[in-house]
This record gives C-alpha cells, structure tokens and sequence, in this order.
C-alpha cells in the first residue's frame, strides 16, 4: 500500500497520523468554515516498555495534584510548578517522563509540549524560550531576535495559561529557573543526571529514579524478547543482575536475544560475563558496555575506525566538519559515515549536522579508541587541535579588537584565511563549542601541549568570557594556562594569564585569591620589560581595589598605570585607567577631581569612535559624579547621552551586554529628575530601569519595585 501527502475531495474535516522520529504526528486539515484548533500539543509516542515505577507516579501526580490545590486556594500568583526526574544514564527517566506526560497532557487546556534537548548545549534560556515558542505555534519569522524579548514572549503568551512542558535531557536545567513563567496552573517537567538534592533549595520537586526490582527487571527482558522466562531460573537471575536491573542495558541485550533466537538466558549471560573490557566508570553498569559490543561488533570498517576517533577526541559533541577534520575525510563522506552510526544508535543527533555520543556511548567508545594505530591517532588529534585553534582565532578577531595584545594568537593559522564568522556567528559558536574548547585545554594540559593550551585560553575563551559568562570551567582553563606559561618558561605568558584571571576572581568577587594573583601579574610583568603588560598588572590590580571600595591603593595603582600608557603613546589605555581614576575620587567624595578625569577621558576617547561602550560609560559616571555634586539637570543631561549612545548602536549585530548597561543610566537618572521635581519622567525612567533588570534575570529588579535597590 502506497501512502501519498495528496487529498481530493469536499469532506470537511480530514487527518493524517504517522510516527516520525519517534514521535506522534496528527496534522488536521479542516474546510474552508473550520477554524484550526489552538491548543498546541506535541508528545512522543507512549512508552511500550515501561513496566513498575507505580510509585513514581504516584509521587508525580500528589505533587501536581497538591501544587494545582496550593496555587489555585491561595491566589499568590506563584510560577509553574517545577518537576525534577532525576538519575543516572540508561535508568529509565525519558521513559517515565512520557509515560508521565501522556497520562496527564489532558489537564492542561492551553496545551502540553515535549522537547529531547539530549545532547543539545543549549546557551542559555532564551534558546529554551524559542523552542517553547515554536512549540506554541509561533513562525519563525516571528521569534524575537533578541533573547530578552525571547522570553517576554513566551512569558506574554503563557500568563495565566494552564499549559504543560517536559524539558527532556537538559545539560544544565537551571536555565529553567530564568523562565520565571507566571502560570501557577502550569507545570514544568524536566530530567537531570544530577542528584535530586542539588535542586531541593530551588523550589523544585524532585525524584530520584532507581534501578528496577528483580521482577520487574525480569518482566522487561520478557517484553522485549518477546518469551516466557522463568522467574526463578537462576541464569535469568544473573542475566538481568549483569544488566545491573537497568531499562537501558536490559533493552539492550533483550533485542539481540529477540535477533538471535538460539540465545539462551545463559548463553546472553556468559557473553556479557565473560567481556574482557571494564572501563572504570562502567564498574556498576558492565551490562551497558557489554551491550554495545553487540552493536559495534559487525560495524564495517570505516564506521568502527570513526567510532574509535570520537572515543579518542575528547570532545564531547561535533559538527560534520569537527568529524571530516578527524578524519582527514570530505564533508559528505564524514557526513554519511555519522548517519551510519546514527542509524546503529551509536551516535545521537541532537540537532541538524550535531553529534554526541551517549555518556555510556562514549565511555564504550574510549575503551574501543586504544585499538588505534598511534600514528593515525595522533595524526587525527593534531588535526583537530588545530581546527579550532584556527576557529577560535577567527572568532576572536570577530568578536574583539583584531589588534589588541595577544600573547598567543595563532595569528600563522589565520593570517592568509578570510574570517568566516561576524561577530553575532562568532559568538554562537564560542557558546555552542566552550565546553569542547574547555575539554581540549584540559587534554592540552594532560599532554603537556603548552602552546595548544595558551592559544585557546587566550583566544577563544577570553573572548567568549567578554560577553557570556562561564566562570567555573574558564577559571579553572585559565589556572592551566598560568601553569602551561611556567612550563615553557615564557613569563609574558605568565603575567597575561594572571591578569586576565584576577579578572575572574575580582567578578566572582573572591578578592583575597584576586590579590594574590595580581601581584604575580605585577612580578612577572616587570621581569619582561613589557610595559603595556605591566600597565594592564596595575591596571587590574587597582580595580580589584576600586570594587571592594578601598579607594587609595586603587589610586596609586592607577596612577603607575596611566604613567606607562603616556609613555608608550597608548591614549585609549590612558582614557580608561582615567576612568577607574574618577570613579575612585568619587567614591573618596571629591567629585570635581573625578569630573576632571571623566573630561579628559571623553576627550581621548573622541579618536576612537568604534569603542561606544567605554565612551558611554565615562558618560555614565559622568552623570553619576554630577549628580553627587547636585548638578542635577547637567546629570540628567549625561545619562541621556548615554542611553542614546548604547541604544543608538543596539541591533543583532551587538550582544546582550549592551542592552543590561542602559539598566543603569535610566536608574541614575530617576534620581536626578526626582531632585528637580520631575517625578513623572523619573517614574517613566525607574519602569526603564525595572523592566531591563527584570528581562535580564537581576535581582536588582524586585529591588528597585519595592524601593530597596
């Protein structure tokens, strides 16, 4: 029987249902007088193999039943209740968050929808919003390009609204918690390989799933062999015992045995016992690992080599070029041997042209890349190392000042290459690869790759830090890089890498330990004889000082800094340590002093007309200093330039930053037009202020509403 997408016909109402990618598709075509339905629902299909976990839902349905009771008597107008499936790889979570969703997508008028974010490194909860969006029908035309507007939207269309949503396979699942849906009617849904504990002080509910009993493991491999075994046969025993009583490793091994009828219980379970590979972190799962075997044993040889690579590159996603650079392969081919292993459950695709490999996949994969020649694995990791050396340094020019000081630039890799990126590509592709760029500096370091390890901290990591914020994974690259620096005794190196980690630890306001670093800055820097460098030691380490609000020393810092810029000739060095200058005289409470050096400032940065966002800061303090001194319309006067100048400039080309630092000048401003009795204009300004704060995620929102801030 052949299926066809046409219809002739006069009926009123027809549907076409197929299973697509494991989801359940209805598309309903209407006549010309019915009106398409509105509630958006999309869910995979129902679970066929889940057997027990009655109690889990039981605990899933008291916790919606009471959040639906708690919300709907007390009128708070609290958020969507938050669920938490929690547990280890292969446990079954997917399975019992749809089986969960279908029993009750009913409850939710306004619509229910599912998301497989396996695998997907999502940059933030915008990029959640937007799926959520597309979910609800919204073209893509549509979608707001900027991430605050991304999730006002969605928080517009879902005010109020009794909707459901099941986030499945989020890497990070705090990027829920910013959606801040105002729909107590509603509920959230989300699985995590993070213990139930981590989110228990975040208003989430959360189970810990568990590995099935004895029976009802026994009960699974029946359903998926399709025979009768006996409960007490002692081989059924130990072959669901090896498959450590887990759905994944037994669905596994339960399908060879339904392929292969001669396997006997006993047979599948000396295969699995008598496995000579146990890696590690498999000790308590070998059923998983052994099951892969069964599926990479008749791989052909190409696809098994590919396999062994991607367990070799410490990666842990890739694109097709990422997998036609390891191999040294044309795109296509590279492209037809991932869809080969795709097709083997080898490989996951988690978004067009995007790979991963399953945690347990790649635990398996590692064990499988020693059999590699040396030399052919060697070979492939150079050329990997040195696309994204080559990457990042394209986005690094992109996104930052092409000529700014850079220690280790790669600049030999780039040099004769147009840039492939704009600043907007650039920067989403720093976000989509930091954990890769993060994996291959700890590799580096392991390797004792010093120049790898620099070139990528220094290029692509610091760049991404100037505009998204990753501290944890980029403090710990940048202590590598300071390490990688001493250990080829390049102390230029050494001193870069040590300001731009007291950087780190001033913004994650660890002022003891930024100290510290900075004042090895300071030593290395001067054992160079590299002035510019030793002007940007006491630059960093003054406004160390200056944000714990310890004026002086941040002064006398300042001042050995600007004395090196004037000698070398560097006026935009000189106009920004005048900055930190005035800000520090004003905090001292000699504002005219301050208004001195904001003056000079502007006047150095009037030769640079592309760096709007320092001009439009000194404009901010500015105002801030007039202000201090009752100056109040001359105040407000500047805060106006100042919002004109970062708005002027705001489009897609531009990040987010740009938009956060007009929060504080319509702030600033409120203050000044309250003092001359425009407190119609100052109103209008505190919303301008709020409503940034409050799209952004601050705190500093509630703050300001409530008159705290």
């Amino acid at each position: 029987m052949t299926m066809t997408n046409e219809y002739h016909g006069d009926a009123r109402s027809v549907t076409q249902a197929g299973r697509v990618d494991r989801f359940e598709q209805h598309l309903h075509f209407h006549g010309t007088d019915a009106r398409p339905p509105e509630r958006p629902m999309s869910i995979p299909a129902e679970p066929t193999l889940l057997v027990d976990r009655r109690d889990e839902h039981h605990t899933l349905h008291d916790v919606l039943d009471r959040s639906s009771a708690a919300n709907g008597s007390s009128g708070s107008g609290a958020g969507a209740v938050l669920i938490a499936l929690c547990g280890l790889s292969g446990i079954g979570k997917s399975t019992l968050a749809r089986s969960f969703a279908w029993q009750v997508h009913e409850r939710f008028e306004d619509g229910f929808c599912y998301t497989d974010w396996h695998g997907h490194p999502v940059s933030g909860s915008a990029e959640l919003a937007r799926s959520c969006l597309r979910k609800l029908g919204t073209a893509e035309h549509e979608l707001p390009a900027a991430d605050r507007d991304a999730l006002q939207l969605l928080r517009d269309r879902t005010r109020g609204r009794r909707m459901g949503f099941v986030f499945d396979g989020l890497v990070h699942p705090r990027q829920l918690l910013d959606l801040r849906l105002a729909a107590p009617e509603s509920m959230i849904l989300f699985t995590s390989q993070h213990a139930a504990s981590e989110f228990s002080s975040d208003g989430v509910s959360s189970i810990d799933l568990e590995p099935l009993s004895r029976h009802h493991a026994i009960e699974l491999l029946a359903r998926i062999t399709g025979t009768d075994p006996v409960v007490t046969d002692p081989d059924v025993g130990r072959l669901v015992e090896l498959c450590g009583y887990t759905p994944l490793a037994l669905e596994f091994v339960g399908r060879k045995i339904r392929r292969l009828k001669h396997w006997t219980p006993r047979r599948a379970a000396d295969w699995l016992a008598g496995s000579a590979h146990r890696g590690e972190m498999l000790r308590d799962n070998p059923e998983v690992r052994d099951t892969l075997e069964l599926a990479v044993t008749d791989l052909p040889a190409e696809q098994a080599e590919l396999y062994r690579l991607l367990g070799a590159t410490p990666c842990r996603t890739f694109d097709t070029a990422t997998v036609a650079e390891l191999l040294d392969a044309d795109p296509a081919d590279a492209e037809d041997l991932l869809y080969e292993l795709h097709a083997a459950n080898l490989v996951l695709e988690s978004e067009p042209g995007r790979f991963h490999l399953h945690d347990l996949v790649r635990i398996h994969a590692i064990e499988h890349a020693g059999k590699l020649e040396p030399g052919d694995s060697e070979r492939a990791h150079h050329r990997l190392v040195t696309r994204y050396r080559r990457m990042g340094a394209h986005a690094d020019r992109a996104v930052m000042e092409p000529s700014r000081l850079r220690v280790a630039g790669d600049e030999h890799l780039v040099a004769s290459e147009e840039n492939p990126f704009t600043k907007p590509t650039a920067l989403r592709w720093l976000e989509t690869e930091f954990a890769n760029i993060v994996a291959l500096v700890h590799h580096a370091s392991g390797r004792g790759d010093h120049e790898t390890v620099l070139a990528l901290c220094d290029g692509a990591l610091w760049t991404l830090h100037n505009h998204h914020k990753h501290y944890e994974g980029t403090l710990r690259a940048f202590e590598l890089a300071i390490g990688a620096a001493d250990g080829r005794d390049d102390p230029l190196a050494g001193a870069r890498m040590r300001i731009l980690r007291t950087r780190l630890l001033m913004e994650c306001r660890r002022f003891a330990e930024a100290h510290e670093q900075a004042l090895e800055a300071r030593e290395k820097a001067a054992s160079t004889g590299h002035r510019q460098v030793l002007a940007s030691a006491y630059e960093f380490h003054g406004r160390v000082y200056l944000e714990q609000e310890h004026y002086e020393p941040a002064l006398e810092l300042f001042r050995a800094a600007w004395e090196i810029s004037e000698r070398l000739g560097k006026p935009r060095g000189m106009a920004l340590v005048e900055h930190f200058a005035a800000r520090a005289h004003s905090g001292l409470g000699d504002q005219r002093k301050a208004l001195e050096y904001l003056e000079s400032a502007a006047a150095r940065l009037a030769d640079f007309p592309n760096d709007r966002r320092t001009s439009a800061k000194v404009r901010l303090t500015t105002g801030v200093v007039l202000r201090r001194m009752g100056r109040h319309r001359q105040a407000v006067e500047q805060l106006e330039r100042a919002v004109v100048e970062l708005s002027s400039h705001r489009s897609a080309e531009d990040d987010e930053k740009l938009l956060f630092e007009l929060a504080a000048p319509f702030e600033e401003m409120a203050a000044s037009l309250r003092e001359i009795g425009e407190r119609d204009r100052a109103e209008e300004c505190l919303r301008e202020a709020v409503a940034i704060y409050e799209r952004a995620g601050s705190p500093r929102a509630e703050r300001l509403r409530s008159g705290t801030g």
